[in-house]
Order: C-alpha cells, then sequence, then structure tokens
C-alpha cells in the first residue's frame, strides 16, 4: 500500500512539473523574437557608507554630508556614470538578444510607435552603487576542533537596479522589478599551526577591488539581471496559460540557454517584485 502511496505522489508531482516546463519551453521556442524598448538611466545614485571613517561627519548635513562620503569613497569618486551604464546595457542587451529577441535603443522609440505591436518596455528607472565595509568570517576544521576566522575586513560595493516593465499598446499595469548583487576584495590564504605553540593562525592577502573590474562587474550584472527578467517573463507565462483548476504547488523556473534545460530553482534565484507601485 506504501509503494501504492509513493508512486501516486511521484506521478503527480511529475505531471505538475511537466505540464509548467511544457509551457515554459513553448515561451522559450516562440516563433517571433520578443521584442524590448531599453530605456537608460542618465546618473547614477552613488552612496558611501563608510561613514565611520570621517572624522566630524556627524556634525554635518544634507550635500556638504553627502559631498564628503563621495570624496572620500575609495571607489564611488572614480566612478564614471555614462561608462558603467554602457558596460551594464550592453551586458542586458547581448543577454536578451541570446535569448531570441530583439534590443531596441531609447532613441528609436517613434519608430517603434509606428510600427505597432506589443513589445516590452523596460525603462531602468534608477541605478545605485553603495560602497561599506563586508566583515570576513567563516569556520574551518582543522582535527576535530571547529577554528574561527573573523575580524577581517573587506572593501565591498553593492550593485542596485530598479527595473519599471511595461508593455506598449496593452491596458497591463507596469511592474518594478528589483536586481541587486555585490564585488568584494578578493581574498586567499592559508591556516597555519605554529610548531613551537600549536596554536592556529591565518595568513592571508587581499587584492582590492580595482577600477577595471568595477566595470567588468557591471557587465555580469547586467547578464545576470537580464537572465532574472527573462525567467521573470517565462514564468508569468506559465500562469497565464496554467489551467484555473491547477492543483500543483508553484514552482519557479530558470532557463539555462547553454544547457537548453529548464529547472525549478530557489527564492534567491529569482528577480523581486516590488509592490505598491
Amino acid at each position: 500500500m506504501r509503494s501504492l502511496y509513493r508512486f501516486a505522489l511521484i506521478l503527480f508531482l511529475f505531471t505538475g512539473c511537466s505540464l509548467e516546463q511544457k509551457l515554459a519551453r513553448s515561451f522559450v521556442e516562440a516563433d517571433k523574437p520578443r521584442e524590448f524598448l531599453l530605456l537608460r538611466p542618465s546618473i547614477i545614485y552613488k552612496y558611501n557608507l563608510k561613514e565611520f571613517e570621517i572624522p566630524g561627519l556627524d556634525t554635518m548635513e544634507g550635500f556638504r554630508k553627502e559631498s564628503m562620503l563621495l570624496e572620500n569613497s575609495l571607489f564611488l569618486r572614480a566612478v564614471t556614470d555614462s561608462l558603467l551604464i554602457e558596460q551594464f546595457t550592453a551586458g542586458f542587451g547581448k543577454t536578451l538578444e541570446s535569448y531570441n529577441s530583439r534590443v531596441i535603443p531609447g532613441n528609436s522609440i517613434d519608430t517603434l510607435m509606428e510600427n505597432g505591436g506589443t513589445p516590452y518596455i523596460i525603462n531602468i528607472a534608477q541605478f545605485s552603487l553603495e560602497e561599506y565595509i563586508h566583515p570576513y568570517s567563516s569556520e574551518e576544521e582543522v582535527y576535530d576542533e571547529i577554528i574561527v576566522i573573523d575580524g577581517i575586513d573587506l572593501n565591498a560595493i553593492n550593485f542596485n537596479v530598479w527595473l519599471e516593465l511595461g508593455r506598449m499598446n496593452t491596458e497591463k499595469k507596469n511592474k518594478v522589478l528589483f536586481v541587486s548583487d555585490y564585488l568584494l576584495d578578493a581574498m586567499g590564504g592559508t591556516l597555519k599551526q605554529s610548531l613551537l605553540s600549536g596554536k592556529m593562525s591565518f595568513d592571508y592577502t587581499i587584492d582590492t577591488i580595482t577600477m577595471p573590474q568595477v566595470y567588468e562587474f557591471a557587465r555580469r550584472f547586467g547578464k545576470k539581471s537580464a537572465e532574472y527578467l527573462f525567467d521573470y517573463l517565462m514564468n508569468d507565462y506559465i500562469w497565464e496559460n496554467i489551467p484555473e483548476d491547477y492543483p500543483y504547488d508553484r514552482y519557479y523556473y530558470h532557463y539555462d540557454p547553454l544547457r537548453n534545460i529548464i529547472y525549478p530553482v530557489g527564492d534567491e534565484e529569482r528577480i523581486i517584485e516590488l509592490e505598491g507601485y
């Protein structure tokens, strides 16, 4: 009886996943290329969160305080907005094109409106960078003993983007989507044991973030944001076309174009839809 129940459960799950993946596959393999009008931001908002590094900052307010923070930042003061935006949109656009999509620059909106259809409109509504200190810690097991490694500070930069997603010539309400990722100093190290005292120590080196790495990360962040956006549209398509009496729990799927496979992913591997916009 238990074997029969187990078989029924497996069949239940397989049937549900199979239908969702069939719908996902039909979205991926659509005959007509999807069109995306991409609107770039004009500036990047920069926030230095290392307030503790500047003596007397607590006596400043407003623009003076923000200017002092930016001036004393390690990376943000050197960022060229136009170059970083170019890197992000290059990674974003090329990734969408790899999904059988056509990316249209914002200055072609008049031509797009004349042609009609229902292209997607992606407005990069806001792009921000946050510079801060990331405390590093880890635990290593040595001879059945847990060694805690901490007290190491790494430089970090958060990349945050808000995407306003709409569709031309439809009555659908625009949605605001959010993606974030971070870049850290590179650190390498090894545990060593003193021959005399037997105590363990952690010898390490830190390679500070460089500006070429910042711009390269912006390109990779653009790629990741486009992948998350495509997954969002694919999952939206699945649930628009699923039967109303669909009895299974919802899965969120990712499409891997390199291996041409579709599989479920967790909450940490998806774009965030912001409510109340």
